[in-house]
């Protein structure tokens, strides 16, 4: 086996854990919907240009992501939007995205014992033409996406472009679309009560941090105190 043909499956996937990765501010999180529940991400010690990096699972690309920012002074109430149809018009594509991951873990092996031959390149086209069925349900489904047609023809150029960020089809969608209002209220109304805690913790971590590790003033202590309170009297 050639080097190329060693650099060319090894390279596809370096692109897709590339475009997994999100960088995050300090007051970013990242909401994830897994079975049926959501999940906070956003913890990394790994830093770039000031930003976290935070690589969510890279075997899971059918798991909508949703990127947020926390503010004391943000006083809007959680949005009126049920994120249920946008989840469910992200299902299917879901399932074409776990196919592509798959696919192309797959060149690398086929890659290491046939070389670039004839079931590689057979591979190739079946990964590309079930791109271009994605972006075909992609289109078919923009207005329940929440896409824009500009927004869809940028997305499907950057697939085509680089085909490994076809396999992150899915977050790349639900991150553009985001959550709407205050993430404070919405995590009390969809969050259990330990990812709730966790959120709280996370937010005066982050508080203290950007402090230098100084303690907070009686008074802005309060003010953190009441605002954070919101997470459970809104869930209550």
């Amino acid at each position: 086996m050639t080097p190329t043909e060693l650099w060319l499956p090894l390279g596809a996937i370096a692109f897709h854990l590339y475009d997994a990765t999100q960088g995050l501010w300090q007051n970013e999180v990242l909401f994830e919907r897994a079975g049926g529940q959501w999940h906070l991400r956003a913890e990394s010690p790994l830093r770039r240009w000031g930003r976290r990096l935070v690589l969510p699972n890279p075997f899971m690309p059918q798991r909508p992501l949703f990127r947020v920012a926390w503010s004391l002074d943000d006083t809007r109430v959680a949005g009126d939007a049920d994120p249920a149809p946008l989840l469910a018009a992200l299902r299917p594509l879901g399932v074409m995205c776990q196919v592509l991951l798959l696919m192309l873990l797959a060149l690398w092996p086929l890659c290491w014992m046939l070389g670039a031959g004839i079931s590689v390149l057979a591979l190739f086209a079946a990964y590309y033409l079930l791109v271009i069925a994605a972006l075909a349900l992609v289109f078919v489904r923009r207005r329940r996406l929440a896409l824009t047609s500009r927004a869809f023809w940028s997305l499907a150029f950057d697939v085509v472009a680089c085909a490994p960020f076809a396999v992150n089809l899915v977050r790349r969608i639900s991150l553009r679309h985001g959550i709407a209002g205050n993430p404070v209220e919405f995590a009390a109304r969809h969050f259990d009560a330990s990812t709730r805690a966790r959120f709280a913790a996370l937010v005066r971590s982050r508080l203290q941090e950007s402090r230098g590790g100084e303690a907070a003033a009686p008074a802005e202590e309060a003010r953190i105190a009441q605002w954070l309170g919101r997470l459970e009297t809104a869930a209550a």
